[in-house]
């Protein structure tokens, strides 16, 4: 998942005194934290607490369940905490909590249902895809299926903002679809650069693995393949999918 960049609000190590987190009353945006056991992150709307999230080695943890395992740390005078501020726009806090509410990061009030978030972070979120950008027109699975039959191929997954929407297979998304969209976004901007026209498809090979990450709307498509699979009717595929998309 890849939250809102937002702006550097500067980076705290071991906040543990009350004056930082009074400082945090009027902040509104994303706090990233690398913790002794993990990773996460919490996003505060001045200084009330929207949802959470925090990863180990071997779970992941959200809303107050991941809350609770960040303020472990708290208690342990060995732990290292290091906090990362990044402040959001009107528009950023929303496209954030947008991302939140579709992961079930957010941390619902006390009278609200743990199943449901609160009403209005829902009518927040829902507000957001109206008018930034709207949510993703979601792909065909018949067609995506058509892909995951190929021989030879392990997983395909559409994703948008960082975040996968669509995955059919066996593989790990989650942690790839953030750095999936970087390398695809670079390769537009290399295209652009040389003048080379409009990117269709960028192709990454390793020795086990190839990749082939394609535009398709507002998502990028991913396939995971292995290293001896001919990619030739794939592509076919794909830019079948593309056509029908720009329609």
């Amino acid at each position: 998942m890849k939250l809102p960049a937002g702006t550097d609000g500067g980076t705290i190590a071991s906040p543990l005194d009350e004056k930082f987190f009074d400082d945090l009353a009027d902040f509104r945006g994303a706090v990233e934290i690398r913790a002794s056991s993990g990773i996460g992150f919490i996003l505060m709307d001045e200084g009330r607490l929207q949802a959470a999230m925090f990863r180990t080695a071997t779970d992941s943890y959200q809303g107050k369940s991941a809350l609770s395992h960040i303020t472990k740390d708290f208690d342990d005078s060995g732990a290292v905490q290091t906090f990362h501020l990044r402040k959001y726009s009107d528009t950023e806090f929303a496209r954030a909590l947008a991302i939140c509410l579709d992961s079930r990061l957010l941390i619902a009030d006390e009278e609200t249902p743990p199943s449901a978030p609160a009403p209005s972070l829902a009518k927040t979120a829902e507000k957001v895809r109206e008018t930034a950008g709207g949510s993703p027109e979601y792909l065909d699975e018949d067609k995506l299926k058509k892909i995951l039959i190929q021989p030879g191929v392990i997983a395909v997954s559409a994703f948008f903002e960082g975040f996968p929407v669509q995955s059919m297979g066996d593989a790990d998304f989650e942690h790839v679809a953030a750095s999936a969209e970087d390398f695809m976004r670079a390769g537009v901007k290399i295209a652009q650069d040389m003048n080379a026209g409009p990117l269709d498809q960028m192709i990454l090979e390793t020795a086990e693995n190839k990749f082939i990450i394609a535009p398709c709307g507002d998502l990028f498509l991913c396939v995971f393949t292995t290293a001896e699979t001919q990619l030739g009717l794939i592509r076919v595929i794909l830019k079948s999918i593309q056509s029908e998309v720009c329609r």
